[in-house]
């Protein structure tokens, strides 16, 4: 990661740890978690299940967050959400939760709709990040071609 990206990454675990810290002296028990990002304004929010904020961080160079074309992408901040809720320290505060499973962390647009499922937790089921699927469906499309190919 380049100096930019690693600011933005220790901003955004300290972010979480600071939510799930607020949660935890509320005494709440969560459902899900909402995450918005407004480049512009250079906001970084966390909400409770019943849309309250938890924690609302400035991060600067948040506006300049792009992809290598120079776009912004949802695909892009998602997979690097993802990344930050994998880190040890976010994964062990959010463990540390009083939740009710299934427990979500949602990425939301500026009118709360959800964007995309970031992570979830749930001891009894087991959930499946869409590219899986889309993995699998290769594995399967190329395991078919190889046995049609056995047959010519």
């Amino acid at each position: 990661m380049e100096t930019s990206e690693l600011t933005l990454f220790s901003a955004m675990c300290e972010s979480f740890c600071t939510a799930v810290e607020k949660a935890r002296a509320e005494a709440m028990s969560l459902t899900d978690m909402y995450v918005q990002v407004k480049y512009d304004e250079q906001l970084f929010s966390v909400f409770d299940d019943t849309e309250n904020i938890l924690v609302q961080s400035v991060i600067d160079g948040l506006d300049e967050w792009r992809d290598s074309s120079g776009e912004r992408s949802d695909a892009v901040i998602i997979a690097f959400l993802r990344k930050v809720l994998s880190h040890e320290d976010v994964n062990l505060a959010l463990h540390s939760l009083d939740i009710i499973p299934p427990f979500s962390v949602v990425l939301v647009d500026n009118e709360m709709e959800p964007v995309a499922d970031l992570i979830t937790l749930d001891d009894e089921n087991i959930y499946l990040h869409d590219d899986f699927w889309e993995k699998m469906d290769k594995e399967l499309d190329d395991f078919f071609e190889q046995l049609m190919s056995d047959t010519k």
